[in-house]
């Protein structure tokens, strides 16, 4: 036995697991606390994430979205002395008023930071079932997450991720100690956590979790036939099948294919005969549920939208940028060197799995996030980078898995590295929320009074500027509508529909199938970008800074990896 290996988490463990907690607290709760207070005069609050509040929203049925989150933040804020406004519910308007009010955002900024923070010690104590003997990776999946800057962004703000990613792996924690121990406790426990977990949400995922208690002999039996190269092959050429019906450029007479891959992954004459009927109506039962409506709009998303184009019209590209996604949300959250540790985790589960090792079994709680993640990589047609945030504690998982594989002598240094970077990694992030350019716009508008401004969404002008929302219809014809205007202040987070994201991928040659967005309108924003705009002359910039290789990449291929913080543009107009 190595020094180090096999060990049991003692007290000093426990106290390690309690510093990691202080540990992701902090800045979730800094940043929380802060971000968006006194741009413009002491006290003053500007709101810097449109996405905040949406389940409060929900609970005041003032907007379609899960209430379960709002319930809580509404019922933290009123004890606190900051209850809705009376007779308040059913009106959009002022519902939006009370859950975006500096009161009311800083409980749900703040009760995400503490959810965010104890993620941590929910993915600890997870790790301690599925890596047995080694509280150190335990330790070490745990302090990913911690100093994840991805999962840090998530958790400073007051949208239902980083609390649904905790209900999710707090209820995985559950049945995997349940599992691991034979307790019953853990599966009691995991009902009002199942609950949770959906209801946050709408996350169904988490109900594959329970296939962790299928009986051994049930599993023997299902599994009759199978290699584990074809099990590993069969919700890919499901979810292509899938995503093959839900996807309208996709040729009808090509369906044969994707429909043939699967023929070719199920083991029709080494399965149980009674499953040979499942198997042969799986396809189409799958083209069933297609045609109900709410599963179609799950898979395939909308057409239109008050933007323009809607999810849907992104058609055939669809396979591309959800297949890029994955892998650019797991470099973005917790690092380079950490993630050449995945597939070292991954091989070694795999071999486990094969081997027949019953201590792989608890993994199998793990089952709802490989289904999302094929889900997210096949189907999925909303694609805004917080939809991933649950996965981020899946690979700390197997990332601890895959340093724990390597030799004792070496891993303290391997580890010390990853985290470093991932540190590192936070810190540029993070930063770009406290490095905010709009914070910069407030002197460029102190030494421009009186001038007239039409600004993009996103762009947040202070209060008293002569502003007015920019449309691209201004510049039609002689741009007279434009032309009364002094300057065009533009917001990247508004732009970059016209460019490579994480909603069009990168393939945005044909203008019809960019998302959110209109032919026209991707145009404008391109021409002025380039400077090539006859009315437009560019006068200012105010950018995001980075330092970190994943961060100049994105920047590179996508823009900026934030959704709400980006680079302004300031052009003159040429009257």
């Amino acid at each position: 036995m190595h020094r180090g290996e096999q060990q049991s988490f003692s007290a000093w463990h426990l106290l390690a697991a309690a510093v990691l907690f202080l540990l992701a607290l902090l800045p979730r709760w800094y940043s929380a606390q802060t971000l968006g207070w006194d741009w413009d005069s002491p006290g003053s609050f500007t709101l810097v994430n449109f996405d905040e509040a949406g389940s409060c929203r929900a609970a005041l049925e003032g907007f379609n979205y899960s209430p379960f989150l709002g319930f809580q933040t509404i019922a933290i804020a009123s004890a606190l002395g900051h209850p809705p406004p009376v007779d308040v519910r059913g009106d959009e308007r002022r519902v939006k008023a009370y859950c975006h009010s500096p009161e009311h955002l800083l409980v749900a900024r703040s009760y995400s930071a503490l959810l965010g923070a104890l993620t941590v010690v929910a993915v600890v104590v997870l790790a301690a079932q599925l890596l047995p003997g080694s509280p150190g990776a335990a330790l070490f999946a745990g302090a990913l997450v911690a100093v994840s800057g991805f999962h840090i962004s998530q958790s400073q703000s007051g949208t239902v991720d980083a609390a649904s990613t905790f209900f999710i792996y707090a209820f995985i924690a559950a049945l995997a100690w349940s599992l691991r121990s034979g307790r019953s406790l853990g599966l009691w426990l995991s009902v009002p956590l199942l609950v949770a977990a959906v209801w946050t949400k709408f996350w169904v995922f988490a109900l594959f979790a329970y296939a962790a208690w299928l009986p051994a002999g049930a599993w023997r039996y299902l599994s009759a036939g199978w290699s584990a190269w074809r099990v590993a092959l069969l919700p890919i050429a499901l979810a292509t099948w899938l995503a093959a019906l839900t996807n309208a450029d996709f040729p009808q007479q090509l369906l044969v294919l994707p429909l043939a891959c699967y023929a070719l992954v199920i083991p029709w004459t080494g399965v149980r005969r009674p499953l040979l009927l499942l198997w042969l109506l799986a396809p189409l039962a799958l083209w069933a549920l297609t045609q109900v409506d709410l599963i179609y709009k799950y898979t395939a998303g909308v057409q239109a939208t008050n933007f323009g184009t809607g999810y849907a019209d992104i058609g055939a590209n669809k396979w591309l940028r959800n297949l890029v996604n994955v892998p650019a949300v797991l470099l973005l959250g917790l690092g380079i060197p950490a993630c050449m540790l995945l597939p070292v985790g991954v091989l070694r589960l795999w071999r486990a799995a094969r081997a027949g090792d019953a201590r792989w079994r608890p993994w199998l709680a793990l089952l709802p996030l490989a289904a999302f993640a094929v889900f997210m990589a096949f189907l999925a047609p909303v694609t805004y980078y917080r939809h991933y945030l649950p996965l981020i504690p899946a690979a700390a998982l197997l990332i601890a898995a895959g340093a724990w594989a390597w030799p004792w002598r070496y891993r303290p240094l391997l580890l010390g590295a990853v985290l470093a970077w991932s540190a590192a990694l936070a810190w540029d992030m993070v930063g770009d929320y406290h490095d905010d350019p709009r914070r910069e716009l407030r002197p460029w508008f102190a030494a421009h009074p009186g001038v007239g401004v039409f600004y993009t969404f996103y762009v947040n002008p202070p209060p008293g500027a002569q502003v007015a929302l920019l449309r691209p219809e201004y510049a039609r014809g002689d741009a007279s509508a434009l032309r009364q205007a002094d300057y065009v202040i533009m917001s990247e987070n508004w732009y970059d529909t016209a460019f490579a994201n994480e909603l069009n991928g990168p393939l945005v040659g044909n203008l019809d199938r960019l998302v959110k967005t209109r032919p026209e309108y991707t145009l404008f924003y391109r021409q002025v970008l380039a400077g090539e705009s006859p009315w437009l002359r560019p006068e200012a910039s105010f950018d995001l800074s980075h330092f970190m290789p994943e961060m100049l990449l994105h920047r590179a291929l996508y823009g900026n990896f934030q959704l709400f913080v980006g680079d302004l543009k300031v052009f003159r107009v040429r009257k």
